[in-house]
């Protein structure tokens, strides 16, 4: 009986998928060195030769992980505003924008910024070459895309300040938010006390940001 091709594809999909939602919950809870690869394939409910057939090193999985999550968190996001209304939006209202966006995901998933916070560092010990990125590098290029639109619009509009350097807004506000936000879920910024969430340190730091990016009214 020839094979099912459809329903194969189907099949792979399903355990991609499984693969990669149990190595976000298991490197996001125990750390990525801390969790081996037979571990997430287990929890996966797949063997260990399948696993590697799809992710040859851990190195490969991660960068998978990350890509897989936040190209999820930006289609929703953009969805949400819609693209209509998201041709409306000022420059700053952008800004706000995707701030309030890693406000939201704090709040509801933050598991991922947890990853997200230690795929950086675990990168950086593997020593990842540009090429090996690619698949990760896609959705932080969307997000390139919006504050180049906002920098761009901002020339109309004057609503946010375009005395700097496009790069460096883009990493004062959405590298700086953004790595704020990992640093508060994963528990390691001291704030005095014993306090589980940080909500209203990172909606002081949102505000801080929005004020230093806003255009100076004369």
């Amino acid at each position: 009986m020839p094979r099912n091709t459809e329903k194969d594809m189907i099949e792979e999909s399903r355990r991609r998928e499984r693969i990669l939602a149990a190595g976000l919950q298991l490197f996001s809870t125990h750390g990525i060195e801390n969790v081996a690869m037979n571990t997430v394939a287990k929890a996966a409910d797949v063997g260990p030769t399948t696993l590697f057939k799809y992710y040859q090193t851990k190195e490969r999985l991660v960068v998978a992980i990350s890509a897989a999550a936040w190209s999820k968190v930006w289609r929703e996001s953009v969805a949400q505003i819609g693209a209509e209304d998201f041709s409306r939006l000022s420059a700053f209202e952008m800004i706000r924008r995707y701030t309030d966006c890693i406000i939201a995901i704090y709040q509801h998933q933050p598991a991922l910024l947890r990853f997200s916070g230690d795929y950086k560092t675990f990168i950086c010990r593997q020593q990842a070459q540009p090429e090996e990125l690619q698949e990760h590098l896609e959705p932080l290029r969307a997000i390139q895309a919006m504050f180049h639109t906002a920098f761009m619009r901002a020339q109309v509009d004057h609503s946010i300040r375009t005395d700097i350097p496009e790069d460096v807004l883009f990493t004062a506000v959405a590298i700086g938010m953004l790595a704020t936000a990992e640093r508060y879920a994963q528990g390691i910024v001291w704030a005095g006390g014993e306090r589980p969430e940080h909500l209203r340190e990172l909606r002081a730091t949102q505000e801080m940001i929005l004020l230093w990016c806003a255009a100076k009214r004369s």
